[in-house]
């Protein structure tokens, strides 16, 4: 059975790479039927201090180039300025243990151990020297770290010291960052000024993946010396690191002021000035594009046609994730946030609870919403646990069947003749369109007599309420951003013990399948468990799924060549932009 879907998957990569497109394309007005994404396939590291490893041959795993040459000594950015809108910065304390993905990836001060090509997303070396090279055993990962790099603001080389000060950072007991448990375990060993090993307590192959690239960014390397001079508070406020711009100005809730580096050991910017702005409303972002008051955001697929009838370029980032609703409350019974009434749980009668949960997805019209509320810019998808075409998924899985008539059966069947009441919480995402999704779900549930309350808040505070497991009884847009492995999202956004903005749902056996899974070191075994997690999360309909994502981009004619990230849905690699 495994080696059928192996083979599925196979030919199904021969027909997707057909569609796989540059960065920088218009909305296509026939997508393509399923996701361009790299496929898995068996294979050992790239690089190992012993042969007994395997680990997935992912677009992240491959070995890649090293990152550019340093440039030329002399060179020098040109004296401009390039101006990018976000919706938002994260809890502003740029720390490991302060802050989040979604804000250090706004911070091109800052670089990870490892990177990835912006097309293959191929891991290859940053900080780090090499690829990832691990014991025989699969329990200590190695670290030879690039000599020479220089913190910003004089505070001295880059050293093992600054990467064991950052995992303990992000480890900490009062840490929020979603990887605060796998660095926590994390025991790092100095073997010299450029050398260090981490002990994990089992195998995890997937530890450098999860935390330490720039994908999913959850581990900036930061200086010691720095933070232990000015403090924590300043450290987070003004931080530094070792990349290609460097922070000179952060005004609260509003901006990020960033110069570039001369010189710099892996690329010099283009231009000297980069700016990040807050701005909340994407009719507001296209204004200021449209004025040259700005010349980069990232826009939901709705203002699409609004941007180009501006003048401006779009430009899609791939396969960023996979897009819907989740369904709040379903979390382990011993959580003192847990309700075992609410309609889509019903401790006492479960079965119950999956004909409700059935019927919230059969009464959502996917392709409809694609098409109207996305400007035909997704592809549907049956589930928000994958998008990946590997062993692991079973390609008779269908995106759930649009049928309101039985929808409205199954919730007379159910007990909720008369429907249910519950609120959809609606907050912006960058990269994600997440407003849109809910207000859209929400409508077709109406359609079958669910009553439905709006609550709008900002992203900070709905992840505040993820975090304190505080939405049981609610739905909220929700997404799965792109990952090498789906038992890697599976940690951030389905885990028992993960402080994810977007948890959306736990169970005991969830919890399960991704203990054996990320210490599995055999990956037919590995995919097997995952495809017994992906079956469980699609024949329990635990969410709501609805499309899979691209992040369109508005960008004024002044930008040219920009290689952006595929796969991710934040603005990022801007040291790469080049202006016209």
């Amino acid at each position: 059975m495994l080696s059928k879907w192996v083979n599925g998957a196979t030919a199904l990569v021969l027909v997707l790479s057909l569609f796989l497109g540059a960065c920088s394309e218009a909305a296509p007005t026939a997508p393509p039927s399923l996701p361009v994404t790299p496929q898995p396939a068996v294979a050992t590291p790239a690089a190992t201090t012993s042969p007994a490893v395997n680990a997935p041959t992912t677009a992240a795993t491959k070995s890649a180039p090293a990152q550019p040459a340093a440039p030329k000594p002399g060179a020098t950015p040109k004296p401009e300025k390039v101006v990018a809108l976000v919706e938002y910065f994260g809890l502003e304390g740029f720390l490991p243990h302060n802050d989040t993905a979604t804000a250090f990836k706004l911070l091109p001060g800052y670089e990870a151990l490892w990177g990835l090509d912006p097309v293959t997303r191929a891991l290859r070396p940053m900080l780090a020297e090499t690829l990832p090279q691990w014991s025989e055993d699969g329990k200590t990962l190695f670290i030879n770290l690039r000599q020479g790099v220089q913190f910003q603001g004089g505070y001295g080389e880059m050293t093992a010291e600054d990467v064991k000060f950052s995992i303990e950072l992000g480890g900490r007991d009062t840490s929020t960052n979603t990887a605060k448990g796998m660095m926590a375990a994390a025991k790092v060993e100095i073997l010299g000024p450029h050398k260090l090993a981490i002990h994990l307590p089992q195998p995890d192959w997937a530890w450098p993946l999860n935390v330490a690239t720039l994908s999913p960014f959850l581990l900036p390397i930061v200086s010691k010396k720095y933070v232990e001079t000015v403090g924590e508070k300043e450290a987070g406020n003004m931080p530094i690191g070792t990349g290609p711009f460097k922070l000179v100005k952060h005004e609260f809730g509003k901006s990020l002021e960033f110069e570039a580096v001369p010189n710099h050991w892996r690329v010099t910017p283009d231009y000297k000035t980069l700016v990040i702005k807050l701005i909340g409303e994407p009719a507001t972002a296209i204004a200021m594009l449209r004025t040259g008051e700005a010349d980069i955001a990232g826009i939901p697929s709705s203002f699409v046609p609004e941007a180009r009838a501006a003048g401006l370029d779009i430009r899609l980032i791939r396969n960023i994730g996979a897009i819907g609703v989740a369904l709040g409350g379903q979390y382990l019974s011993s959580r003192d946030t847990y309700d075992p009434n609410v309609p889509w749980v019903l401790a006492r009668d479960p079965e119950r609870a999956l004909k409700v949960r059935k019927a919230l997805n059969l009464a959502v019209n996917r392709q409809e919403i694609i098409d109207k509320v996305l400007n035909g810019i997704g592809e549907q998808w049956p589930a928000i646990s994958s998008i990946n075409n590997d062993a692991s998924w079973d390609p008779s899985w269908k995106p759930y069947p649009y049928d309101p008539v039985e929808a409205k059966r199954l919730l007379a069947e159910a007990g909720y003749p008369n429907g249910i009441e519950t609120t959809m919480i609606l907050f912006p995402s960058t990269g994600h369109a997440t407003k849109e999704i809910g207000e859209a779900v929400a409508s077709y549930w109406e359609k079958i007599g669910i009553s439905v309350k709006r609550l709008t808040m900002d992203q900070a505070t709905h992840r505040t309420r993820q975090i304190g497991r505080r939405n049981a009884g609610f739905a909220f847009p929700a997404y799965r951003n792109t990952y090498s492995d789906d038992m890697i999202s599976g940690t951030a956004f389905y885990g028992s013990k993960s402080t994810g903005m977007n948890q959306q749902f736990e169970h005991a056996r969830i919890d399960d399948f991704i203990t054996r899974a990320t210490a599995e070191l055999n990956v037919d075994k590995r995919m097997q468990i995952e495809y017994e997690f992906h079956k469980f999360v699609y024949d329990n309909y635990l969410t709501v799924p609805i499309s899979i994502e691209h992040f369109p981009l508005a960008v004024t004619k002044r930008i040219g060549d920009w290689p952006s990230l595929s796969g991710d849905p934040y603005l990022n690699n801007f040291e790469y932009v080049k202006l016209k």
